[in-house]
């Protein structure tokens, strides 16, 4: 099996899954490690993967199942070209036109997962994967957490290994999490993007980063990024999570622009082009969804 990645988590593969059908159908296979089962827990693991196999949404990856064999595996739909940050540092000549359409289509998968009361807390270029040059989906949904009917927010028992640079001040100083901190990290994964994979805050530690915050100042506006796009960012890292944009909002700003005088005369190739990708792979994807929990040691919801 093709390597596709690795982290913290344990290591990403490309392999197969014979459908129920008799299809073979290529998939993304994330094995975790031991030292994550153990901390989280196999029952824990399962309950998050149940709720993350009922998301339904063209531009978020589909957990297909879990596997326990050897290694506890999750199934995932597989994005091709991989993550964006990647992409875009072999891809420089990636027009501003099309990356304002890859945001606003992460825009979408978050307004989605919003309207579901989950926050993801792991939003990142890292984790926006490409299915083809103009088709985006969220994925690593490792981190998320479902919020309790009538709370608004999730507060974490304590810190842990984060990722700090993509996090609102709130999330630092008070292990607070929603909707709002989302968007905070969804300015960072902007930045990240029309600085066609640079990393934000390079070099910069985690105090220097706080104190930059604590004053203020944000991350600079990137070379070739329009100053409409920078606005928006700016937007994304109020202090006040209550003044930042929710994703609804966010959807429609980043429409207007894709549409707007900036690109004039794209937007109805690239949604043609999201159109062509979701044909190609219909069939496929209904195979993906229809096995039950008698086929090996899959784990089907």
């Amino acid at each position: 099996m093709d390597r596709l990645g690795g982290g913290n988590f344990g290591q990403v593969v490309k392999g197969i899954y014979h459908t129920p059908q008799g299809q073979d159908v290529e998939v993304a296979v994330k094995t975790l490690k031991e030292s994550q089962i153990a901390s989280t827990g196999e029952q824990t693991i399962l309950s998050e993967a149940k709720t993350m196999t009922q998301l339904k949404h063209r531009h978020i990856v589909r957990l297909i199942g879990v596997c326990k064999a050897q290694h506890f595996m999750l199934i995932l739909e597989l994005a091709p070209l991989g993550p964006i940050n990647k992409y875009l540092k072999k891809h420089l000549d990636t027009s501003v036109w099309v990356l304002t359409e890859l945001m606003h289509q992460v825009a979408q998968g978050m307004a989605y997962l919003e309207s579901c009361k989950l926050v993801h807390r792991d939003l990142a270029a890292r984790n926006v994967l490409l299915v083809t040059q103009r088709f985006a989906k969220i994925s690593d949904f490792g981190m998320s957490k479902a919020l309790n009917f009538g709370n608004d927010y999730y507060r974490a028992a304590s810190a842990g290994k984060w990722p700090l640079k993509w996090y609102a001040p709130e999330c630092i100083y008070y292990f607070r999490f929603d909707s709002k901190s989302d968007v905070w990290s969804y300015g960072i994964t902007l930045w990240e993007v029309f600085s066609y994979g640079e990393r934000p805050y390079k070099d910069m530690k985690g105090a220097q980063i706080l104190a930059m915050l604590d004053q203020g100042l944000r991350l600079p506006r990137p070379t070739r990024c329009p100053e409409a796009i920078y606005s928006v960012m700016q937007q994304c890292w109020n202090s006040e999570g209550a003044r930042r944009p929710s994703f609804s909002e966010l959807v429609l700003t980043m429409s207007r622009l894709a549409k707007g005088p900036l690109y004039p005369n794209n937007f109805s190739n690239c949604h043609a082009d999201n159109t062509d990708h979701q044909q190609q792979r219909g069939n496929a994807t209904a195979a993906t969804v229809t096995g039950d929990s008698s086929a090996g040691a899959f784990a089907f919801f």
